[in-house]
């Protein structure tokens, strides 16, 4: 399946693998880290199909720089997948619909009746069977040995609750110097990529066939880092993470909270604020929706997002 979709979708990308890096590096040596090690291996192996409900949002102070809404449904085994997608940023807003369905993509914007389709392409001959072996083995031990390296006292803030229901909560409140110092250097280089990242997608919206690409639609209407432009101090000023486990011993929420600080070049103090809210229905129970594109204004894409129209 083309985990894209999932992935853009959910808005978890760079901030679902801060949430996983987060997460297992303070839960290591616990058994809150056990808890949910188990839920999130559990979770991920047996997927078949789920519906993906994610909303996030950055603020520079009070100022809301960018927010995302978005819910998707998916069904690994079929390949298909069908949602909505909202992102508003200091350079506009678009919703996005999205398909996947019979081996197209489909999409089309809130603004326009047009239906963009793409046939899947085929991989590479063994390529997708790697890719499911990598799966597998997502977390080897070695990973986990190297994880559990970086641990030291961490283990002392974490909290795990057991619910009447069933369910289990891990919590994790991390501030100031109780952040690990190797995460801690990260910040200014993650902070550089992102407004390098960034400044890539505004530059990228020049193009006259943005229109028909819905990861550049995305893309273009996120914030630019640059904009925020923090030279100096980078810190990750506090972290917050909550996980909630099912009774059945899946992830069914999580909830990131992040803020940095740091300095621009004129030397004002800012604070940026991430929080991302992701949760997860439907577990081996989700049919996504179809689209039947008869009659419709279809926009077919090629390579280059060179189409053709049919009606």
């Amino acid at each position: 399946m083309k985990k894209k979709w999932l992935l853009t979708g959910s808005a978890v990308g760079i901030s679902g693998m801060i949430m996983l890096v987060t997460g297992l590096t303070a839960f290591a040596g616990t058994s809150g880290y056990d808890d949910y090690k188990s839920a999130l291996k559990a979770t991920v192996q047996n997927l078949d199909s789920v519906t993906v409900s994610a909303n996030a949002e950055l603020k520079d102070d009070n100022t809301l720089l960018v927010k995302t809404q978005s819910r998707l449904k998916a069904d690994v085994k079929r390949e298909t997948v069908s949602g909505s997608i909202y992102v508003s940023g200091t350079a506009g807003a678009v919703n996005l619909d999205l398909y996947k369905q019979a081996g197209e993509e489909v999409w089309k914007t809130g603004a326009s009746d047009t239906y963009y389709v793409k046939k899947d392409q085929e991989d590479p001959e063994g390529r997708e069977q790697d890719e499911k072996s990598r799966d597998s083995l997502w977390f080897s031990s070695q990973e986990e040995t190297v994880i559990d390296a970086l641990i030291g006292n961490l283990k002392d803030e974490i909290t795990s609750t057991a619910g009447a229901d069933g369910t289990k909560t891990i919590s994790l409140q991390l501030d100031g110097a109780q952040i690990p110092a190797v995460v801690q250097a990260m910040a200014p280089l993650a902070f550089k990529h992102l407004s390098d990242q960034s400044e890539w997608n505004r530059d990228d919206s020049n193009s006259a066939s943005h229109s028909s690409d819905p990861e550049k639609l995305l893309r273009q209407n996120l914030v630019n880092l640059k904009d925020v432009n923090l030279k100096d101090g980078i810190q990750i000023q506090s972290v917050s993470l909550k996980a909630v486990i099912s009774p059945d011993n899946e992830i069914s929420q999580q909830q990131l909270d992040i803020a940095f600080t740091g300095k621009d070049a004129q030397g004002v103090a800012h604070t940026l604020t991430g929080s991302l809210n992701v949760q997860l229905t439907g577990i081996n129970g989700t049919s996504p929706d179809s689209i039947d594109l008869t009659g419709k204004h279809v926009v077919q894409v090629k390579g280059e997002h060179e189409g053709r129209h049919r009606d």
